[in-house]
């Protein structure tokens, strides 16, 4: 069982979680993104999808990416 307690995460990486979170959950990501989603990979806060058609690569915002948001918007 993991704990949002344990997710040590960059600054940077919080504001682009709270972005994909107003995105809807979703968001369309940029090549110069791509080390704020390997983080949060990392942390198991995203899944990174790529399309293969439109080109296209997602970040999508896990339950554990939510709890953690949760968690960070009551502390402050």
């Amino acid at each position: 069982m993991f704990s949002t307690l344990d997710i040590r995460i960059s600054g940077e990486a919080s504001a682009f979680l709270r972005t994909v979170r107003h995105a809807g959950g979703s968001l369309h990501v940029d090549q110069g993104q791509f080390p704020l989603v390997k983080e949060c990979v990392a942390n198991s806060l995203v899944v990174f999808t790529g399309d293969a058609v439109g080109g296209g690569f997602r970040a999508e915002l896990l339950g554990r990416g939510y709890a953690y948001l949760d968690r960070l918007m009551r502390a402050h």
